[in-house]
């Protein structure tokens, strides 16, 4: 059944088909999916089609009150018609709201159970595999093998997208983790509690994984890193069946996924191309004690295609200040000021930073919103942090969080429930970097799911 929005279900002779009411006998549940079909599908009654299925499928075609859209249906036919990629087929499985996290959280004994819920992810895996795949292979022209079958999510979903990944690695031989939800952090006592296995035996996979730089407390890059380093440490090769990227200038929401999914689109099912740019970023400074530090050689290809290379060659003008390994962690010996050069075939970058004594692991942020007079009761909100009631008016108070640590975000209530201007628009999202003694004052002029003109003037 093609949907009734025309100017969505058609997009440059591709199609989407709208699937209502999907029933899982496995979950007993049912939920829509959405597939994309390429230009050429209805030309070429002989041929088929690599097979994308994405999680948190209401968002990857379309928007919604709860969240932007990544337009992937824009983004594939663009991607094909430049010739960057093969048509693929995506489908793009909804999630229920009440059931997301159970069904994106496999087991993990001995683990946190901070959802305070039964985690159904075994379940949910095998919805995808018994039921879904199943119907989609007998219903379209899809080449049914690992090697051209990716899943791929965000957040939960790359969670989710990950640990299904290594154990029906079988089914599944492409996926994409973006921003992984590996780790919940407690914010009062910055304690890491691990949300998921960490798989120690290879598989026969392509992975991308990625994380933003503005993630804030949600997603943290030392997390997803940590992962990513268990991978290199059993066999998988940055730069071939492994790609990572620290994204720049990035948050947690749909825009910022969608302003990159072409990268991974590009590594499944296309050719990633010839580097032909470096930028080197990294911190002014590092501490002979205190964190440790890296760099992000972002390299970017003639593809359009771009990840930070983990496998780099690094020149220091005296090194014995500082070393930097291959994978861009920094060692430093002792106080001074060095110049940093990554290297890659005929492409260089620099950049100049500081070795101090000391660089201290947390800062003191003080954060207040003020909230309209038509704010539903509610004991917190969220604004990268989140933030107890004060009075019926003001939230915020005083945190210790992370170091130069980077949020972007909308003021929110929970998942919906975002700030917006007084006639209900969509405001842009805030950001900050901490640094010790910020003070930040925000106000909310209204929410999405109050009427306007009942705000504070």
């Amino acid at each position: 059944m093609i949907t009734s929005d025309e100017e969505n279900a058609k997009v440059d002779s591709s199609r989407l088909i709208a699937i209502k009411d999907f029933y899982s006998e496995i979950l007993n549940n049912k939920r829509d999916m959405f597939v994309y079909l390429p230009p050429s599908y209805n030309q070429n009654e002989e041929k088929r089609y690599p097979v994308l299925y994405m999680h948190d499928g209401q968002h990857v075609f379309f928007a919604d009150q709860k969240g932007e859209s990544w337009d992937i249906h824009r983004i594939v036919d663009q991607l094909t018609a430049e010739g960057k990629m093969k048509e693929i087929i995506v489908v793009a499985v909804s999630h229920i709201e009440d059931a997301r996290i159970a069904e994106y959280m496999h087991s993990i004994p001995g683990g946190y159970d901070i959802f305070h819920t039964d985690n159904q992810g075994e379940l949910y895996e095998e919805f995808l595999v018994r039921e879904v795949k199943p119907y989609i292979d007998a219903t379209y022209r899809t080449l049914t093998d690992k090697e051209h079958t990716a899943l791929m999510g965000s957040s939960a979903g790359g969670l989710v997208s990950y640990n299904i990944g290594f154990r029906q690695s079988e089914t599944f031989g492409m996926i994409g983790a973006l921003c992984p939800f590996f780790v919940s952090v407690d914010l009062d006592t910055m304690e890491d509690r691990w949300l998921s296995h960490v798989y120690t035996e290879k598989k026969d996979l392509k992975i991308w994984m990625d994380v933003g730089d503005a993630e804030g407390f949600t997603v943290m890059e030392k997390h997803v890193r940590q992962v990513v380093d268990v991978l290199i440490s059993i066999g998988f090769k940055p730069g071939d069946d492994l790609m990572y990227y620290y994204a720049v200038d990035s948050g947690h929401s749909q825009k910022d996924w969608a302003a990159r999914v072409h990268a991974p689109l590009i590594y499944f099912f296309g050719d990633i191309g010839k580097p032909v740019h470096v930028e080197l970023r990294g911190p002014e400074a590092v501490g002979l004690e205190g964190p440790v530090r890296t760099l992000n050689p972002v390299v970017h290809f003639d593809s359009g295609f771009m990840m930070t290379d983990l496998n780099g060659r690094y020149e220091v003008n005296d090194p014995d200040l500082l070393e930097v390994t291959a994978d861009g962690k920094l060692l430093p010996q002792k106080i001074g000021k060095a110049a940093v050069t990554y290297m890659n075939q005929q492409l260089k970058a620099s950049l100049d930073l500081a070795v101090v004594p000391f660089i201290s692991n947390k800062a003191t942020v003080r954060m207040f919103v003020k909230v309209p007079a038509s704010t539903p009761p509610t004991d917190k909100i969220y604004a990268g942090i989140e933030l107890p009631r004060i009075h019926d008016q003001l939230y915020g108070g005083t945190f210790q969080v992370p170091q130069d640590m980077s949020f972007e975000f909308r003021i929110s209530r929970g998942l919906g429930k975002h700030e917006t201007d007084r006639c209900g628009r969509e405001v842009p999202y805030r950001k900050f970097t901490v640094s010790n003694g910020l003070i930040l004052n925000y106000e909310v002029e209204n929410w999405v799911d109050c009427p306007p003109g009942n705000e504070v003037r």
